[in-house]
């Protein structure tokens, strides 16, 4: 009976062991970038794809995520907004030209080229999503299709 319970916790200290397992070089890079850039974030969570890494934190009681290349360069900070948040001309410019639709989300980037906004404009009849990325006013980035149900 000892031996059995000596085994098994040997086991799991092997299969704790493998789990603990620690982080790929790309992933120290990215993440000795963000402590130095963001030391003050809580709630930290990360995540990877085959084109970056992604931390998702809060900071200042914001949920924000920071995107890294595999060289742990900072790509970008994303993090959604309110409307009055929008500079005064981007929003005279949806009141204008969108007043029969709502916006049902809206986001900022952040990155060495500047800030981009996202926003996605809904109305009974269809859904757009506007950017002012490469540009200081709205452009469209694209019309999602719609979902045919039979």
């Amino acid at each position: 009976m000892k031996k059995r319970i000596l085994s098994i916790v040997i086991g799991l200290a092997l299969f704790s062991t493998v789990f603990a397992k620690a982080p790929e070089k790309a992933t120290d890079r990215a993440i000795a970038s963000f402590m130095k850039e963001f030391h003050k974030a809580s709630d930290v969570s990360w995540s990877a794809n085959s084109n970056y890494i992604m931390a998702a934190f809060e900071l200042d009681n914001q949920t924000q995520y920071a995107y890294y290349d595999y060289q742990g360069n900072l790509v970008g900070v994303v993090h959604h907004i309110l409307t009055s948040s929008l500079p005064s001309d981007l929003s005279k410019d949806i009141r204008k030209h969108y007043s029969n639709y709502w916006v049902s989300e809206l986001f900022q980037v952040s990155s060495d080229q500047g800030d981009a906004y996202y926003i996605q404009l809904k109305n009974a009849d269809e859904t757009i999503v506007l950017t002012t990325e490469g540009t200081g006013s709205w452009h469209l980035y694209s019309t999602p299709k719609a979902i045919v149900t039979l």
